[in-house]
């Protein structure tokens, strides 16, 4: 009897498993598809950052554009003024207070980093990421958990929700607690953006430092 039983307990294990494993390929296939559907995005934003006790630690707003592949324009207002470019080969970070520029591979930026959603190879996120359907969503809505498959990641997880199969926020939690949430508003998908916006030359006398080196 009791070998019995554990048969049936062992088959319904094994059948969570891969239920499981099915409900998580569903989920990947879903985003992915919908993410590669987008090849240009441009938006206005508003981020707020959290620390692990829910105390604020900033609340910015600015504008978004992101031209796949590899290309995107990232710039908050005061009072934290960051300008961030994408050329498709390096990721320049501007520090408009510190008048510092720091200089990164493009390859190495997008390595578990929620820019690769938007920006990255969508085909290549189920390497990077474990994704399954977020529990809480609204109608209308659909949401998913990427968590990163690589331990010394920034992120611990990233929830992703479209509405009306239009992204509009991105959460993100780091290792230590810490959370920020981007709500995207007066979202356009596919439409012509300004090019330009993706070529960036520091400007004189400002310090630029190479990342990883």
């Amino acid at each position: 009897m009791r070998s019995v039983l554990k048969s049936v307990l062992l088959t319904f294990g094994l059948c969570c498993v891969v239920t499981q494993a099915i409900a998580e390929d569903s989920a990947a296939e879903q985003l992915m598809a919908s993410l590669k559907k987008i090849s240009t995005f441009k938006a206005n934003f508003s981020q707020k950052i959290q620390g692990s006790q829910g105390e604020s630690l900033s609340n910015t707003q600015g504008e978004v554009v992101i031209s796949r592949p590899g290309k995107f324009y990232w710039k908050s207002k005061k009072p934290d003024p960051i300008l961030v470019v994408a050329d498709g080969k390096f990721v320049w970070t501007y520090d408009l207070d510190l008048e510092q520029v720091t200089k990164q591979d493009l390859g190495q930026a997008l390595q578990n980093s929620p820019a690769t959603l938007l920006a990255g190879d969508a085909s290549k996120l189920g390497d990077t990421f474990t994704i399954s359907f977020a529990k809480k969503c609204d109608n209308n809505q659909t949401c998913y958990q990427l968590k990163p498959k690589q331990k010394d990641s920034t992120f611990s997880t990233i929830n992703i929700r479209f509405t009306q199969e239009k992204l509009n926020e991105i959460r993100m939690r780091d290792p230590l607690g810490q959370n920020v949430k981007t709500i995207f508003t007066n979202v356009e998908v596919n439409q012509s953006v300004n090019q330009k916006l993706f070529a960036f030359t520091p400007p004189k006398g400002v310090d630029v430092i190479q990342a990883g080196s």
